[in-house]
């Protein structure tokens, strides 16, 4: 959860997914109505010539998106260098009080989080005070998990956590949305496994970012809240902006939304992941440091090498990850903005808002957009996205600073095909594909569709079954896919034009042992978070295939669902690559009678 507040079943890492995200152009809606907005102009608010033709063209299809997706409040801001070229909000930071968003507007960011916990990390290593190509542990020497890996020739290092690939799990669910400290993470995970050895997949993880804080914390002697607002929104002016709370001079804080309603605020346990409430204007000024080589107005936060180290690409040979690419707090891709060169981006998901920053360094140009509403990520993904495609053409300039940026590029293997028959474990839940007339069958809502055959082996879905998925499943309808042996797994990757993605692997046809067949029931949650529940636990049989299966009804409706294979009579993990996956869930026995345990939540089974 958080920055996908997992979507059942899912996302992987978001902004990677989001290339396959098939959901209406909310851009081109010359027939939804637009919202009418008070006339009055917030304070903050900054339109300059340059931009006034770019505004006058997309202020009304922000307003008709509001209107068809539910987005009460949007802000955003749009820099270049050290400027800021357009910074206004649209809408109400809170509806029912009649209080307007503006670029002051204090929202909470989730996973945005991130980029900024990064740089705190990288502040501290400039200082020699750490250094991220050792292990998490000579920092943190409280945390530990258990691990089936071999770590001792490639431990966790504080680098592989910085880029998700240390195999840690997502979430901690348990306390996840409580007001928990986030310092008891470490101690907590002692009962956890590792998903993945480090360094062999990106694997999205919450709880890296939630160690990182921690460890910002061990190591500068100061609460890591308060580390973060002296050492970086002080110097900055990111006067709205604070982990676990607002800043002390921001604008109103915007109500969340769900439905069209009012939603209530949680508690966040993990602040340096996804607890951070900013502004618009706030993020202006972080991306005019990341573009300005980590000075701001003259005064310099963070060394040029660090910036240019966090823009690297740390994972190129990876094979799993395909065209994933991240780097130190950020994701990189390429040509996903047109003419845009390398694009550094970070969204945030958290209950009832979403978040967007996106910078292209070569450009010099950065672009942050704040939304009120629950599912509102695609809407300011798609707003950043549109604002800086159109802003190329219109404001761009040759930067002030020039970073180094190193290509993308990944070295070119040769895929070695695999049978597609097979069951998958897939971000979309388990899917079957089926011979000898190749057919792909949805398990999750028992519906099977013709393939169609591509040339090198790709398939893809006829137009008639984007009318039969359920908005979960419809990224499907716009991919093209194939089975591919990578190393030693047998996955099935996705193409969207040119980009390839690893969305799942092959589920071995092996027998339910007896002792995991006998655990198959409903079960009782005995430690529930009674403000954000985990309810209808089960562990079902389905089609052959034990899965888990559960809801958390605050964040949606939906049920979560993940295929399983026991690795021994106690462990089970869950199948798959990426977020999530490979994460245990374990029989245990508490005062002689068996639990099941998974991230933190011990259930009883009672049929």
């Amino acid at each position: 959860m958080s920055e996908a507040e997992r979507t059942p079943p899912q996302c992987g890492p978001q902004p990677a997914v989001l290339l396959f995200v098939a959901c209406a152009l909310v851009f081109l809606l010359p027939s939804a109505p637009a919202a009418q907005t008070p006339p009055a102009v917030m304070p903050g608010t900054v339109i300059t010539a340059e931009i006034k033709p770019l505004r006058h063209a997309l202020a009304p299809l922000i307003r008709a998106a509001q209107e068809r997706f539910q987005v009460p409040g949007i802000s955003l801001v749009l820099v270049r260098g050290n400027s800021v070229l357009w910074s206004e909000g649209f809408g109400y930071a809170d509806r029912e009080q009649g209080v307007r968003a503006g670029p002051a507007t204090v929202y909470r960011a989730g996973s945005l989080a991130k980029p900024l916990t990064a740089t705190a990390v990288m502040q501290l290593e400039e200082a020699g005070r750490v250094d991220i190509d050792q292990p998490l542990t000579a920092y943190l020497p409280d945390f530990s998990i258990r691990s089936r890996f071999d770590t001792t020739a490639a431990p966790m290092t504080v680098r592989a956590v910085l880029s998700h690939h240390a195999g840690l799990p997502t979430d901690l669910n348990k306390g996840m949305w409580t007001d928990t400290p986030f310092t008891d993470v470490a101690t907590q995970l002692a009962e956890e496994y590792t998903a993945f050895p480090p360094d062999f997949v990106f694997a999205y993880s919450n709880l890296g970012y939630t160690l990182l804080g921690h460890m910002v914390q061990a190591v500068s002697g100061v609460p890591f809240a308060t580390y973060m607002r002296e050492q970086l929104f002080q110097p900055l002016g990111m006067d709205a902006s604070g982990m676990g709370e607002p800043g002390p001079r921001g604008g109103p804080l915007a109500q969340g939304y769900r439905g069209g309603e009012p939603f209530a605020i949680l508690p966040i346990r993990d602040l340096p992941a996804h607890g951070l409430y900013t502004s618009a204007a706030d993020l202006g000024r972080f991306m005019q440091l990341v573009l300005g080589g980590g000075v701001l107005h003259g005064s310099r936060v963070l060394e040029q090498a660090s910036v240019e180290q966090m823009c690297e690409p740390q994972n190129l040979d990876v094979p799993l990850d395909l065209d994933v690419v991240n780097g130190l707090g950020w994701f990189l891709e390429d040509g996903s903005i047109p003419g845009g060169g390398t694009v550094l981006r970070h969204g945030g998901t958290t209950l009832v808002f979403g978040a967007e920053m996106i910078l292209l360094p070569e450009r010099g140009l950065g672009v942050a957009v704040l939304a009120n509403a629950d599912g509102s990520r695609a809407v300011v993904s798609q707003l950043a996205e549109a604002v800086l495609a159109q802003a190329l053409d219109r404001v761009s300039q040759p930067p002030s600073v020039k970073l180094f940026l190193a290509e993308l590029d990944k070295a070119a293997t040769a895929p070695e095909p695999a049978d597609i028959a097979g069951r998958y474990a897939t971000d979309f839940g388990l899917i079957a594909i089926r011979e000898p007339d190749p057919k792909l069958c949805a398990c999750i809502i028992d519906e099977t569709f013709n393939l169609i055959p591509y040339p090198n082996g790709w398939f893809g879905l006829g137009d008639d079954a984007l009318g039969s998925l359920p908005r979960g499943l419809r990224p499907l309808a716009a991919m093209r896919f194939r089975t591919e042996h990578i190393g030693d797994r047998e996955v099935v990757v996705a193409r969207n034009g040119e980009e390839r993605l690893v969305i799942g692997e092959k589920v071995p046809d092996a027998p339910v042992p007896q002792v995991w067949l006998d655990r198959v029931g409903h079960y009782e949650v005995l430690n529930p978070d009674p403000r954000f529940p985990l309810t209808d636990a089960q562990l079902k049989l389905r089609d052959g295939h034990l899965c888990m299966s559960y809801r958390l009804p605050k964040l949606s409706q939906a049920r979560i669902q993940v295929p399983l294979r026991p690795i021994s009579d106690t462990e089970a993990i869950i199948l798959g690559l990426g977020r999530t996956r490979g994460e245990t869930l374990r029989a245990i026995s508490v005062d002689g009678e068996e639990r099941l345990r998974y991230s933190g939540f011990v259930g009883r089974l009672s049929r």
